[in-house]
């Protein structure tokens, strides 16, 4: 699909709260005289279709009670199990998301060059890796071998799917200190603890072989919504 003339997918890869679908939402269209589409409901599509995926804020609430009345052996196992199952559903989120991307890019590309998206495949590894970190330290328990190696798949897909379907991810880094009262929600608020923002989230870019795909950076001292949707607007400009 990379190589399909017709339209650009562009990914905005940031931390819950970085403002990534107001940018989007905002960015002035038509740019170089084409349209500028944009789709920010796949992962709430997703979420609607299949109630399976989990976080590690719903396991360890699921598996609280569980895991109370097992004995020191079963409870390593348990926990190993709970942290593989975390894995797995991300890889499934990330595999769910990137199908649509693939559907949304081949049913628009008659009428628009840019499709602008609220996720990237490296989001889904970022986040599987806070999430991790997060497990952790509330289980007190470490990735097994067999995690890890669900982990580097992830990564593997992710960086193949970016690679396969994208062509530029912007970095979106959070334009205000979040959240004031008007902004809190419960889903985004699990995903503001330390363990899933700033350098834990983004220095997991670095991580990633992406290829020629390019890579442009909303930085945090624009803190100006309409300013950060010009600028993205300006980089699609550039896209060729």
């Amino acid at each position: 699909m990379r190589g399909n003339p017709k339209i650009k997918m562009i990914g905005l890869f940031g931390q819950s709260g970085a403002g990534k679908t107001t940018v989007i939402r905002n960015v002035k269209t038509p740019i170089n005289g084409h349209v500028v589409g944009y789709n920010t409901g796949i992962i709430r599509y997703l979420f609607q279709k299949n109630g399976d995926y989990q976080s590690p804020m719903s396991l360890l609430r699921q598996y609280s009670e569980e895991l109370s009345h097992l004995k020191d052996i079963e409870k390593e196992h348990k926990l190993d199990e709970i942290i593989e199952k975390y894995i797995r559903s991300q890889l499934q989120l990330l595999n769910d998301f990137s199908t649509e991307v693939f559907i949304n890019a081949r049913e628009n590309t008659d009428i628009q060059k840019y499709m602008l998206l609220d996720r990237s495949p490296i989001d889904f590894y970022a986040l599987t890796v806070c999430g991790l970190r997060y497990l952790s330290d509330k289980i007190n328990k470490e990735p097994s071998g067999n995690a890890l190696h669900l982990l580097a798949l992830l990564k593997k897909t992710a960086e193949q799917n970016t690679r396969n379907f994208f062509t530029s991810i912007i970095i979106t880094k959070p334009w205000k200190q979040y959240p004031s009262s008007e902004d809190r929600d419960d889903v985004r608020d699990e995903y503001l603890s330390a363990h899933f923002v700033g350098s834990n989230w983004y220095d997991r870019f670095a991580e990633c072989d992406i290829g020629d795909c390019k890579v442009f950076t909303v930085p945090e001292t624009m803190a100006d919504l309409m300013a950060r949707a010009k600028l993205v607007g300006e980089f699609l400009g550039d896209i060729k």
